[in-house]
């Protein structure tokens, strides 16, 4: 117990003083978290002060870390990283005049700087070990190099989430069908839930038809559950999954699935529902990226997408004029990883590509995260031709008709849309076209007919000799 504390009281030490945090200390507060679920059932109230949002934040405090952290990571980066260092000498930008106040002077780094150069945003004093490459289903794959500091680091964080929020236990078997190609969150993953105990299998983006009989496999493993209990995936391989369960011969009650966690693309409300009842269990919104890692989201019961503080800056800011976005408006999110926790690919103010809404001004924030900023989920995309034509809310419109092909796959003309779609959805799509600020409809047969490639992550498909007992 006295161990436990210690090891408590130097992890909020580290977090304060923006040093560098200890891996091994991490991972002994994992095993700490494991011998109190053992022993009494629950880990008690005060563990959840180890999670990011676990305590209730006195904003000048937060504001006075931040500033220190930003600092911080702007004068590492501009003193270590090639690319930082050129642009504030070509510039004559002092590193340490960057403050909270004066960020706006540094711009957004974008993801074609760090595509076309990305051995120069690697610290000189870095240790890399690891290459990791995003899916590149919006364009070229980016690269990011990672220490071993990083990956146990990440791994530690990963496997207290995994037990705080997601309720893992020992006795629970987790199934990922995230594509091998996502060598860091495979890693990660894997390294967690060895800490956790927990059973992993990494089954990768393989046919649909396996994933859904390794999800209804009964096993006889010591200690473990009979079924897959917990589900990683993304939506359009969800969307798979879910097309299959609805027009083929499972039920419910055919799986033991107790939460399925998605993430890497915009996970629509009709979808997440249809999902629900075809597996009968808590499906969970996230957001993660490489390139911020270990950052990342989580959605609350509220639909709120709160992003840890502690790891990184985030700002909102308009597309269009790169400042921040007002309340109530969309914005794109972009994000300062602190060198606390990242050493090797340094980054300040990525713009990620992604939008959210800032919530409007004066709604109170009242979830369980209420401790962590927030921000509407993720929209995704927008056409350049209305702003409201966000990935998500096309999804949403088109997932909620079950007559529409899972995964979808459409594309925007101006404000035309073009569905993948047979002709016996017209009249449910028509009714519905009329709520987004579309000029029409246009269905096709084939996503080749599409006028521009629609690419979604259940495409990143990997070949089994495993045969399907129905083929």
């Amino acid at each position: 117990m006295f161990g436990t504390m210690v090891r408590q009281i130097r992890y909020g030490m580290a977090l304060l003083r923006g040093g560098r945090l200890d891996p091994a200390g991490l991972r002994a507060t994992v095993a700490d978290l494991r011998a109190t679920i053992e022993e009494f059932g629950e880990p008690g109230e005060e563990a959840g002060a180890l999670l990011p949002g676990g305590v209730d934040p006195d904003l000048e405090i937060r504001r006075t870390m931040a500033d220190r952290r930003l600092r911080k990571t702007v004068r590492q980066a501009a003193a270590r990283v090639p690319y930082y260092r050129h642009w504030f000498r070509e510039n004559g930008v002092d590193p340490g005049d960057i403050t909270l106040d004066t960020l706006d002077k540094l711009p957004p780094t974008t993801k074609a700087a760090l595509r076309g150069a990305s051995a120069d945003f690697v610290s000189d004093d870095a240790e890399p070990v690891l290459l990791a490459q995003t899916t590149g289903t919006t364009g070229a794959p980016t690269s990011v190099w990672f220490s071993r500091y990083e990956l146990e680091l990440a791994a530690a964080l990963s496997a207290m989430s995994f037990m705080m929020v997601n309720g893992c236990r020992e006795r629970h078997v987790v199934m990922s069908t995230i594509s091998s190609r996502a060598t860091l969150a495979k890693l990660t993953v894997q390294q967690a839930l060895a800490m956790v105990g927990a059973g992993f299998a990494a089954l990768g983006t393989v046919d649909p038809r396996i994933a859904l009989d390794r999800l209804t496999e009964q096993r006889s493993l010591p200690g473990k559950e009979p079924q897959v209990t917990h589900l990683i995936t993304t939506a359009s391989y969800l969307g798979c999954l879910v097309q299959l369960v609805e027009r083929g011969r499972w039920r419910p009650s055919d799986f033991g699935l107790l939460q399925v966690l998605v993430g890497g693309e915009v996970l629509s409300d009709p979808l997440r529902r249809r999902a629900e009842q075809a597996f009968g269990a808590q499906i969970t919104d996230t957001y993660s990226m490489t390139e911020t890692m270990p950052t990342a989201g989580i959605v609350c019961e509220a639909e709120h997408l709160h992003l840890a503080p502690e790891q990184a800056h985030i700002e909102v800011l308009d597309p269009v004029t790169g400042l921040p976005a007002a309340p109530g408006e969309i914005g794109t999110l972009v994000v300062t990883p602190y060198t606390q926790y990242r050493d090797t690919t340094l980054l300040l103010r990525y713009a990620t590509g992604d939008l959210v809404r800032r919530l409007p001004a004066g709604e109170p924030v009242e979830c369980s995260l209420l401790g962590m900023p927030a921000t509407s989920r993720l929209l995704g995309r927008t056409s350049g031709a209305r702003p409201e034509l966000t990935t998500r809310a096309i999804l949403d419109l088109l997932q909620a008709v079950p007559d529409v092909p899972l995964p979808t796959r459409y594309a925007l003309d101006g404000t035309v849309l073009h569905v993948v779609a047979g002709k016996a959805s017209r009249p449910q799509l028509e009714d519905r076209v009329g709520t987004l600020p579309l000029t029409g409809l246009v269905l096709v047969e084939d996503a080749v007919d599409l006028p521009e490639p629609c690419r979604v992550r259940a495409d990143l498909t990997e070949d089994s000799f495993e045969l399907h007992p129905e083929t």
